[in-house]
């Protein structure tokens, strides 16, 4: 029940750095993550830039139990925005000449000019989102509108001190998880096209399988996990999920012509 959560951050992160190819539809470039900054290696000097990161805070009414299916799966979508300063250290006493150097990431305080940057960084994202290539259609069928959209300052823990940073929350109307076990166009146009970026290409197989997997229990049994029945309930229905018997001999079979198979 989670792979439409996987998926939306994906598309997500893929919609606003464009797979990892130029042309970047946001000024960070390439460097939109999925949950996690990633640090920066190999660095020459002191450098200042925005970053983002994408994350799934909660997933409400998400797995399909008793009477679940009814309820409106409601998903947020949290985008931080961030612009980060990465500062060149002293190398610790007695550490080689030919140690490497080391960067520590700063989160300089906002100014006139870095709030300029985040409010163009946040109207870039949206844009970004609704695109209509392959990710941002992937994006919005999977959250297909929203119940709220929030933009938060950010602020260091002490003192309030308003740093670079801007926290965009979007509270999603989801798609559930199919329980056919087939892929919809929308989610293998984007697969296909992740085959090829190399920061998300191995978990494809393991996305395509989880999305598959239903396809090989019966009609009955896919019901009855889609809608939550336990196994005596469906039974009950008329719904067993127990493999039938052998059917008796003398059985004749007809096709729709009535020619006898």
């Amino acid at each position: 029940m989670s792979m439409t959560r996987l998926l939306a951050r994906l598309a997500g992160v893929c919609a606003l750095n464009n797979f990892g190819e130029d042309p970047y539809p946001t000024m960070a470039g390439e460097h939109i993550y999925d949950s996690k900054i990633e640090p920066i290696e190999d660095s020459k000097e002191d450098i200042v830039y925005p970053m983002c990161a994408i994350y799934t805070d909660y997933d409400k009414d998400h797995w399909n139990y008793s009477g679940g299916t009814m309820k409106q799966r409601l998903m947020t979508v949290t985008i931080e925005l961030i612009v980060v300063q990465f500062q060149r250290q002293k190398p610790p006493k007695g550490a080689p000449a030919s140690a490497p150097p080391i960067y520590e990431a700063r989160y300089p305080l906002t100014d006139s000019e870095l709030e300029t940057s985040l409010d163009i960084f946040e109207t870039q994202v949206f844009r970004a989102l609704a695109a209509g290539n392959v990710a941002s259609d992937l994006f919005s069928y999977l959250c297909p509108s929203y119940e709220s959209a929030v933009s938060r300052r950010g602020a260091s823990w002490e003192g309030g001190q308003r740093l670079a940073a801007r926290q965009i929350t979007l509270e999603t109307k989801a798609v559930r998880d199919l329980a056919s076990g087939k892929i919809p166009p929308q989610v293998e146009a984007f697969l296909t096209r992740l085959e090829s970026f190399q920061d998300y290409a191995d978990r494809v197989d393991d996305i395509r399988a989880m999305m598959t997997a239903p396809a090989a229990l019966s009609d009955n049994a896919r019901l009855m996990q889609s809608i939550g029945w336990p196994a005596r309930v469906a039974s009950i229905l008329g719904r067993p999920i127990s493999q039938s018997g052998p059917l008796p001999s003398g059985i004749r079979i007809f096709d729709d012509s009535g020619d006898e198979q």
